[in-house]
């Protein structure tokens, strides 16, 4: 028997609720991230490219969560495939800033250092951890 609570109907406005908690507290944080790394020492994203990509970040859990929402009925199914495939795209991301210390990320920009490494790295966690967070919670 499936209990209530995890058949409930997906709630396109709790969607939305988790999708600004996502998409405004990872950019907030990855500001925050940015500027107090900016004030250790150079760091070689500016604040729109953090902005942008944090948006970017919220902006796709979302649409993941909602494509798994036409698809997996039970709540708690779906959180943890969410979950799952989060945790894998972290995990492929943390290569991206180890990468781009051997060759610049785009064309123009410098090689990361070791301070960008580290902050990107703690920014993609902040913003999987909201994203995880927020629709896991919300939706």
């Amino acid at each position: 028997m499936i209990r209530e609570s995890a058949a409930r109907q997906f709630s396109w406005a709790q969607w939305l609720q988790a999708l600004l908690i996502a998409l405004i507290g990872g950019v907030v944080g990855n500001l925050a991230v940015w500027a107090v790394s900016s004030v250790v020492g150079e760091i070689r994203v500016d604040a729109l490219e953090v902005a942008i990509f944090s948006a970017i970040g919220a902006l796709a859990g979302g649409v993941l969560y909602a494509a798994l929402a036409r698809v997996i009925a039970n709540v708690h199914v779906r959180n943890r495939v969410f979950v799952i495939v989060c945790v894998v795209a972290l995990v492929a991301y943390a290569f991206a800033p180890l990468a781009a210390m051997q060759a610049p990320y785009r064309e123009g920009a410098q090689p990361f250092n070791v301070l960008t490494v580290i902050a990107t790295e703690l920014m993609h966690l902040i913003s999987g951890g909201l994203v995880i967070f927020a629709f896991t919670r919300r939706s």
